[in-house]
């Protein structure tokens, strides 16, 4: 701005606001906030605006002294302000039940719940001592579990989301520093990761867990690797693993089995699987140029760019592909007399035919491109962010902004858009 840049530093200890001049190469500190960080600089008007600790400020390098306004922006100025984030989402496994009264957060070792409109904040751990992590709320809306260490391990408990009553604590069997829990829909079980890269899940009536499959090879970021989604009835789980080629896979584990089989080839890269709400369909994305990004230690895939695409595959033998086209015919005069009509036959239950399954995998209209957060809608619909394209599989080193998000309903080629 002018002759000068402005630049925020910690070199005295906690980060301010510093000028550069262009001219005269003179550094100078601004501000001398000691309590919280200077967070989010912009410009406008021939002044500085900035969050710290919680508020906005207004800073004119002209006079020099900053003005604090009476502007909070909840709390982002805090160190943990990313797992706050990460608690908003709008999803049921981050933390948002579906009518979105109240959302439940991580924010500072503790599980809180702040409400959409009326009411105030709630603490439901309120244990300095103890580090609790990764809430998520119930499909019934009445719990709400997540992750602590009060035992000097990390345990799963499950709560009223009042905060009333006892606290529910289950010890698991795992590697420890568990994450990514996610619910059945039936509110009954849940699934979650260990720091093994081991999935497991657990029946909340009797507090027995199972292992459903290991990572055979580690790389820098667990959370793309392992990530498992609940089918309707509760009695499946999709999960992604890789191959000793290094390449994912999508598998589907049966609770009542406890036996995984394959749903993808494995000739091509594939993530984040998502069951539809209607039980006939599985959305993942997939992907035939992340092989050489894939290898995140080689600095030759450096200037490399992965794309998705996103797939479906039809779950039962008989269902019909939703992409068929269809064609209008003339159907001629009705009969003078018609037999009555045949009570439909209830629908089947949940089912998976894995016979010729690869015939019954289908690429949907959608451009390739950079997505990630697969997530399904009401039946026949899902939603997905799209990103800038970026290098290693989805990621750069200074990582990423969505830039738009796609709504997706299944339709006929013919008529999907972006």
């Amino acid at each position: 701005m002018g002759d000068a840049i402005y630049f925020r530093s910690d070199r005295n200890g906690e980060f301010n606001i510093y000028s550069y001049d262009t001219k005269t190469k003179a550094i100078k500190q601004l501000t001398t906030h000691a309590d919280y960080p200077v967070m989010d600089l912009s410009t406008g008007d021939g002044k500085i605006i900035y969050e710290q600790a919680g508020y906005l400020h207004i800073l004119d390098p002209k006079k020099g002294k900053p003005q604090k306004t009476d502007h909070r922006r909840g709390g982002r100025s805090d160190r943990n302000a990313q797992p706050l984030r990460q608690g908003l989402a709008i999803h049921p496994r981050r933390g948002v039940i579906a009518s979105a009264a109240r959302a439940a957060l991580e924010f500072r070792g503790e599980i809180v719940t702040v409400p959409a409109e009326k009411g105030d904040a709630r603490n439901l751990t309120n244990t300095p001592a103890v580090h609790e992590r990764s809430p998520i709320w119930s499909p019934d809306g009445k719990q709400i579990a997540y992750f602590s260490d009060e035992s000097g391990e990390y345990e799963l408990h499950v709560r009223a989301q009042d905060g009333k009553g006892e606290v529910k604590k289950y010890k698991l069997t795992g590697a420890g520093f568990y994450d990514d829990p996610a619910w059945s829909p039936d509110s009954q079980k849940i699934s979650f990761a260990d720091n093994s890269w081991s999935l497991y899940w657990i029946d909340l009536k009797t507090g027995v867990s199972k292992k459903i499959g290991s990572e055979a090879l580690y790389g820098p970021s667990r959370a793309r690797t392992i990530q498992h989604a609940w089918s309707p009835d509760s009695k499946w789980i999709a999960y992604t693993l890789n191959s000793k080629a290094y390449i994912q896979t999508v598998y589907a584990y049966s609770i009542e089995t406890d036996k995984s089989q394959a749903i993808t080839d494995g000739l091509s890269e594939v993530s984040e699987p998502v069951f539809d709400e209607s039980g006939k369909y599985l959305y993942f994305f997939s992907s035939t140029d992340a092989g050489p990004v894939k290898d995140w230690f080689a600095m030759s895939n450096a200037d490399m760019r992965a794309t998705r695409n996103i797939y479906l595959a039809v779950l039962r033998k008989e269902l019909p592909s939703p992409l068929a086209k269809e064609s209008d015919e003339e159907k001629g005069a009705p009969a003078k007399e018609e037999k009555p009509k045949e009570a439909a036959k209830p629908a089947d239950s949940f089912r998976i035919d894995f016979d010729g399954m690869n015939q019954r995998i289908l690429s949907l209209p959608i451009p390739a491109g950079n997505y990630s957060n697969l997530q399904a809608g009401p039946a026949g619909q899902f939603f997905l962010p799209r990103g800038p394209a970026v290098a290693r599989s989805g990621r750069t080193w200074s990582g990423w902004r969505r830039r738009a998000a796609i709504f997706a309903p299944l339709v006929r080629p013919e008529q999907a858009q972006g």
